[in-house]
């Protein structure tokens, strides 16, 4: 295994684990069960990633021969697979749980599953490594930017949990999370750095912007 390939599989276990260890700090007596189940079923991904991929080969649909293919390969088959099964396990577990009641929770939690998801998918690529793809400008840039996606998905699973109608939020998140995921296995696909970089910075902006909102949120205002 070569050193790009290790460095691919640093940034899930290391902001969980980071992130972890601040929760136990902060709540010491704090229930993390729920902690434990995103994560897992985070990283359980794999096998749906691992399915999926097969049905593509199977159908020949990661033949990229022309940019037609090679963005509906990116938004959709890609990039929609990672952000739904990510958003499935929020909506699933996350959003009814009685532990989440703000914003800022959500996106504690929609950063486990995509630390989680982050490290199995990495371990799943070192096993079979995609083509066209260059192994240490991506392992270089996952962990920013599966940590920026976490965090936009999370900021709007948070804010749905005060609307009588969650669908429109539910939905501007996984959206969000697939076109910023998109665009970055489109630059992957074509080496296209500068605008890899430039969407990276535009989804951190987001990120930050989303985090300072989140912790603004008053107590009263989760009820």
């Amino acid at each position: 295994m070569d050193t790009c390939s290790v460095i691919s599989i640093l940034p899930g276990p290391i902001v969980a684990g980071a992130l972890y260890l601040l929760l136990r700090y902060k709540y010491p007596k704090g229930k993390f069960a729920l902690v434990h189940k995103t994560f897992l079923f985070g990283f359980l991904g794999f096998l749906f990633v691992f399915a999926t991929d097969k049905i593509i080969a199977y159908l020949h649909l990661d033949s990229l021969h022309s940019l037609n293919r090679t963005i509906f390969y990116s938004f959709v088959l890609t990039a929609g697979v990672y952000e739904f099964w990510k958003f499935l396990i929020l909506r699933l577990f996350v959003y009814p749980s009685k532990l989440v009641v703000k914003t800022s929770d959500a996106i504690v939690y929609s950063i486990f599953v995509a630390a989680g998801f982050t490290l199995g998918f990495s371990i799943y690529t070192v096993i079979f490594p995609a083509p066209f793809i260059d192994v240490c400008f991506n392992a270089m840039t996952r962990g920013p930017i599966f940590l920026a996606i976490s965090i936009i998905m999370g900021y709007f699973m948070g804010v749905s949990l005060k609307r009588d109608n969650a669908l429109i939020d539910h939905m501007t998140g996984l959206l969000l999370a697939v076109v910023f995921q998109g665009i970055n296995r489109f630059c992957l696909l074509t080496q296209d750095t500068i605008l890899h970089y430039l969407t990276m910075a535009g989804m951190f902006v987001i990120a930050i912007t989303f985090i300072i909102i989140s912790l603004r949120e008053r107590a009263d205002d989760s009820n």
